[in-house]
């Protein structure tokens, strides 16, 4: 048996950064419209020649407490141990008691019999949910003026501490049941865990008008891999792997302009294009027969979608050091053309809404040393109710940050620090949804995954325990989610 794969992956993705906001400085939520800092780099690069020179770091902790609770289910839909003894083509799913208590090979005449060949590890319903995680991240920025004040160019990155990135293709639904057999948040769990990486360049053009061009970028990576399996029933001792890896680097590009029509107004355009690390996978098996199938399967994690914003910064007041301003962004996300982790759009009928989300905050500095922000943000959910086959859980998000800069200047040194705190919450406002029965000619409800016409080996007439509906989809017959996203940033800046 003959086995090749090749994985390209070109990447690029941001997850944190759209859903943190600018970890430096005091950008918040509004980093579109004002803030300018390294984070600036991502968010609106027209802005980094208002940005102070210098380097920055921040470490952050966030935990993610999202809850995900299954409707009970009743024991008519399981899928029974005859389900395995049927003839039929396709994938069987696998008897629902394997799912909730495991399976041991006994002899077929023990009365513990199930029908398994090896050893089954048990994975009930949701009992491996990937959220109640607290992580810790590095957040690193830099910015250098090139030409005075008219031309600069920054770096901004979020990198998970102890790994740079970690991915799961889980399944959105009766497919989990091979693998976790539980539901995830759509849009968190392993999308907490990409690096986030951004190159930008901003130019002052005029005095009143400012264009930015910016990038982020992930590794990826190629690996072909050849496999030769002498004998199925002994892989372990046959199988011989080689390998080929290669790493190559990804980029999306951003675009963004600035205009000052007056000393106390800026006006922000940023446009984010689609984003997302792919790995392609491309396989072929052989065997001694001649028997080669070749297998092409994609997967697409931390996806975001174009992203057009429009934000404006206006300063109210101004006296005697003190000023305080006003800053709003609102955005347009066409999560219509998402892509989930194994390339697939949602089904016909349950396809996902393009969105507007906005930010609105206050801006308060005394001085050049002390800088103040309070944002709130609001995201409803491009997801429509999972009333089918798909088990896509999201939820509305209410946000809300507040932070403060401190500047301390060194002018024997001609440099100065800046000490920063900031917190944040993200609130995920409860959502229960209830499944629709299956219907026949409607692939987007869920799935009969023993259907009613199954045969009885040894009869050939349909089977009678294969009668009704049976189901191993973790999400039938309904599920709720809520939760909070909680973080909080300190960060030092060395600036000159």
């Amino acid at each position: 048996m003959l086995s090749a794969a090749a994985l390209p992956a070109p990447a690029s993705a941001s997850p944190l950064f759209e859903l943190l906001g600018s970890q430096l400085g005091h950008g918040g939520f509004n980093a579109r419209a004002t803030g300018p800092s390294a984070a600036s780099a991502y968010f609106n690069p027209a802005l980094l020649p208002q940005a102070e020179q210098g380097l920055e770091l921040g470490f952050l902790v966030l935990n993610d407490a999202i809850n995900i609770r299954l409707d009970p289910r009743d024991s008519s839909v399981d899928v029974p141990l005859e389900n395995t003894m049927s003839v039929r083509d396709e994938f069987y799913p696998l008897p629902t008691i394997w799912l909730d208590d495991g399976c041991v090979p006994v002899p077929r005449d023990d009365p513990n019999w199930r029908g398994c060949l090896t050893d089954t590890p048990a994975r009930p319903r949701q009992s491996a949910g990937s959220s109640g995680n607290a992580q810790g991240y590095a957040a690193v920025g830099y910015v250098t003026h090139l030409l005075d004040d008219r031309w600069s160019m920054g770096v901004y990155s979020i990198v998970r501490v102890g790994g740079l990135l970690r991915a799961d293709s889980f399944l959105p639904d009766e497919r989990a049941q091979y693998f976790s057999n539980s539901l995830h948040p759509e849009l968190y769990a392993d999308r907490l865990n990409a690096m986030s990486l951004a190159f930008g360049t901003g130019l002052r053009i005029t005095d009143w008008l400012s264009a930015g061009l910016s990038f982020t970028l992930n590794l990826s990576n190629e690996a072909n891999a050849t496999t030769f399996i002498g004998s199925s029933n002994i892989i372990n001792e046959t199988l011989v792997l080689r390998t080929e890896v290669d790493s190559q680097i990804g980029m999306a590009p951003h675009f963004s302009l600035l205009v000052e029509p007056h000393d106390s107004l800026d006006l922000s355009l940023a446009v984010h294009t689609p984003q997302g690390l792919e790995i392609v996978a491309d396989t072929a098996t052989e065997i001694a027969l001649g028997n080669r199938q070749p297998v092409f399967r994609r997967n697409v994690h931390f996806w975001l979608p174009l992203t057009v914003s429009l934000g404006a910064m206006f300063e109210l007041y101004r006296a005697d050091g003190h000023v305080l301003g006003v800053a709003g962004t609102g955005m347009y996300k066409r999560w219509s053309k998402y892509e989930n982790r194994h390339g697939e759009r949602p089904l016909p009928g349950y396809e996902w809404s393009d969105t507007t989300a906005g930010a609105l905050g206050v801006r308060y500095s005394h001085g050049d040393a002390l800088g103040t922000y309070l944002d709130v943000t609001y995201e409803p959910s491009a997801v429509p109710l999972q009333t089918g086959r798909t088990n896509y859980v999201d939820n509305d998000r209410f946000g809300t940050v507040g932070g403060a800069t401190y500047t301390v200047a060194v002018k024997d040194w001609g440099l100065s620090f800046r000490f920063g705190a900031q917190a944040q919450i993200h609130v995920l406002r409860e959502r229960h949804q209830s499944k629709r029965a299956p219907r026949p000619g409607n692939p987007s409800l869920v799935v009969d995954e023993f259907p009613d016409d199954s045969p009885n080996p040894q009869t050939g007439e349909p089977e009678e325990a294969a009668a009704g509906l049976q189901t191993n989809n973790p999400g039938w017959p309904g599920f709720a989610s809520d939760g909070a996203v909680v973080a909080a940033t300190l960060s030092v800046g060395l600036l000159y």
